[in-house]
Order: structure tokens, then sequence, then C-alpha cells
């Protein structure tokens, strides 16, 4: 099993497409509890966002989603939310095999500090395909529906979602 952790925004961005659920067949995620509590923050709404996290609370709640409890360093939190503080400080463990976030302003950071492999969500819709949960082309409209939903149409988020697919995104 693969072991992640996550971030509130990727979760969030996968769920919009109900990835989550599938991907545990094969990903353990971790997320800590400050993820928890923004993700309860973002259920509160009436949106492809709220209805997102609370898919993935519901999915904390039945274990899939596993919660580890961990204070940030603080130097993180000088350069980092809370929720991505948290969990760059629990990668420090050597347990997790990968660290997901949406949050390009942090990723960078995370990079530059992390042991682990730091991603974003698009690595866990690259690594269905790879693993023939998905078809290439729910993969590319996986990618294309969460950008829509998110926001990332042009932006940095869509272009390294579809960096993940440069072997065949021109095949069409």
């Amino acid at each position: 099993m693969i072991t992640v952790l996550a971030d509130t925004s990727a979760l969030v961005s996968l769920e919009i497409k109900h990835l989550v659920a599938l991907s545990s067949k094969v990903i353990q995620f971790y997320i800590s509890d400050v993820v928890r509590l923004e993700l309860k923050e973002i259920a509160e709404f009436d949106d492809v966002h709220g209805r997102s996290a609370r898919d993935v609370l519901s999915l904390v709640d039945s274990g899939i989603i596993a919660i580890r409890y961990v204070s940030a360093r603080k130097e993180y939190l000088e350069n980092i939310d809370i929720g991505e503080a948290e969990i760059l400080t629990l990668s420090e463990s050597g347990e997790y095999d990968y660290m997901i976030t949406d949050d390009v302003k942090a990723l960078p950071y995370i990079k530059s500090i992390t042991k682990v492999k730091a991603l974003t969500s698009a690595f866990v819709i690259r690594l269905l395909y790879d693993l023939k949960m998905l078809s290439r082309d729910k993969a590319l409209n996986s990618i294309k529906e969460i950008s829509a939903s998110r926001d990332w149409y042009g932006g940095v988020l869509e272009t390294i979602s579809y960096k993940y697919f440069d072997d065949f995104s021109n095949k069409d």
C-alpha cells in the first residue's frame, strides 16, 4: 500500500471526481487534525467544494482516511499555512511515501524541506491511470473537470496537472 500525506486542497480536488475512495484501494491517505478541521469548515458551503469536503469527511469517519495528531513546527508556520505545516511535520517521520498539496504557493517551500516526494493531486490521477484504474480519457477528463471546478484554467495547477500526462496529452 502506498502511503500519502494529503492536505485539504488536494483532497477536495480529488473528491470532486470521487477519486479518493477509488484510490484508497492502493493508497492509504493520512491527514492531520487541522486538515480535518479545514475540511469541516469547507463542508459548510453548499457548492462543489462543500460537497467534496463532506464526502472526504465521510471517508475519514469510516477510517478510509487516517488522522495523525502532530503540532506543526514553528519554523514551518512562518512560511506556510498550518494544515500544510502539520503535514510537512508528519513527513519528517519517514513513514510516508508521498505528500500531496494543491497549494502552489506552499509547494516550492514544502519541496525544499521534505524528504518525501511532494506532488500535486494530479499525481494520484496519473497513478490511477498507470494502475489501469482509470482510462486515459477518464484521467484527462478528471483533470479537465477538476480544473473547471477549482478555477485552474490556464493557471499553474492546470499546467502542472497536464505535465503528469505529457507522454500522451498531445496524442488526441
